[in-house]
């Protein structure tokens, strides 16, 4: 048996659907458990997801030379200057 991945955006919908089934008040408390449950796998399926794509962003940068290189992607707490991003390049003489 061959089962097919859900994209992405069809298994968002599907937890928002969840999330808007159990804030309506109109479930059993077992429906909603299970519903609970449905919507914890599809998180953890979201994130496995989203964790696969990080790892596959590369950043171009550029050499002091002028030529293009990628760089893998690395996540940074710094927004102001994104990985890669080197400042002494801009004040160096």
């Amino acid at each position: 048996m061959v089962t097919k991945t859900k994209k992405f955006e069809d298994e968002l919908k599907d937890l928002e659907t969840i999330v808007n089934q159990i804030d309506s008040g109109e479930l059993t408390l077992e429906e909603s458990i299970g519903a609970f449950e449905r919507g914890v796998m599809l998180v953890k399926a979201l994130n496995g997801k989203l964790d696969e794509v990080e790892r596959k962003v590369e950043l171009l940068t550029r050499s002091a030379g002028g030529e293009l290189r990628t760089a893998p992607f690395e996540a940074s707490s710094d927004d102001e200057h994104p990985a890669g991003a080197r400042d002494d390049d801009e004040t160096s003489c």
